[in-house]
């Protein structure tokens, strides 16, 4: 009777002793389904509507910033100009992501919302977020500590830069490794790039309607700069109204450049040229592991179940 028991015990727990690992693996193929049968409901509802704005829309839901948060100081600040640094990190390759990506468009929300949440996580002690503008993010800080705004010193903000930097490859290098869907965007998450404009001079800070906004000539300049002839995908611009303050503690090679704007004139500045083995200093697993995996595809699947969701409500 105790052996009879003893080989049931064993036909049961055998299934399950040997088969831990599949069971995993089982499961992760269920959420990579689920997630694909999502991502097909939630395109067949996708007649109508700009995806850079979904995925402007997403980032702002991923980071949930209301606009005293967004704002970075209280809300009831109204009206008053200060001397302060622009940052704006820009996804390179962001356009032929979107359009590459637009039958996987809840999985490109969910990539680049990672990455800009990543960026704005890095930098928050130091820059305050003003805007997301769908491939960027507007962050800013004053130099000067005056109308409640505290002061933040040049070398701050260039160690800023350079963490938001590191957060963005890190986060990237993840993505790619951790990727268990074979959709167009997860598939060339390695393709998108970052970019930085850095610039300094005199803001205007105004509330609209509850936001947070900025204004005034150096808000102007900083945006145009976005548009440089650079010639690279991957870099730091820092104007010569920042430089004088700023240094990046990076190893990089430099260049200097000029641009001419209409309405603004020439703008001096100097341009980092960076690689991606000079951030990443910790050592990343080449693979992930299954339990990366699965993590990776519940997440996608309810990000593509919130886009469902959304744009159900939506329609």
């Amino acid at each position: 009777m105790e052996g009879g028991m003893r080989n049931a015990e064993g036909m049961i727990g055998a299934p399950w002793g040997m088969g831990g690992g599949m069971l995993v693996m089982l499961g992760m193929v269920f959420l990579v389904a689920a997630a694909a049968v999502v991502l097909a409901l939630f395109l067949r509802r996708v007649v109508a509507g700009d995806p850079a704005e979904r995925i402007r829309s997403g980032a702002l839901r991923r980071l949930d910033l209301t606009p005293a948060v967004a704002a970075g100081r209280s809300a009831d600040l109204r009206g008053y100009e200060v001397e302060g640094f622009l940052v704006i990190p820009d996804i390179s390759g962001y356009t032929q992501f979107i359009q590459m990506s637009a039958f996987a468009l809840a999985h490109a929300q969910y990539a680049v919302s990672a990455l800009l949440t990543s960026v704005i996580e890095a930098a928050e002690d130091v820059l305050a977020t003003a805007k997301i503008e769908g491939d960027a993010v507007f962050l800013y800080s004053a130099r000067v500590a005056e109308q409640g705004q505290r002061a933040v010193s040049g070398p701050e903000v260039g160690g800023a830069v350079c963490a938001l930097l590191r957060a963005f490859y890190r986060k990237r290098t993840e993505l790619s490794r951790a990727n268990a869907c074979p959709c167009q965007a997860c598939r060339n998450v390695d393709g998108l790039e970052l970019k930085a404009v850095v610039h300094s001079g005199r803001l205007l800070l105004y509330d609209l309607r509850g936001h947070r906004e900025l204004s005034g000539l150096p808000v102007i300049v900083a945006h145009r700069l976005l548009k440089s002839d650079v010639g690279l995908d991957r870099y730091v611009l820092v104007t010569d109204a920042a430089g004088q303050d700023i240094t990046l503690p990076l190893e990089t090679e430099s260049k200097r450049h000029a641009q001419t704007y209409d309405g603004v004139g020439q703008v001096e500045s100097t341009v980092y040229a960076f690689t991606v083995d000079s951030l990443l200093t910790e050592e990343i697993p080449a693979t992930l592991g299954t339990p990366a995996k699965v993590a990776d595809a519940a997440r996608k699947l309810v990000e593509g179940l919130r886009a469902l969701r959304g744009t159900t409500d939506g329609a």
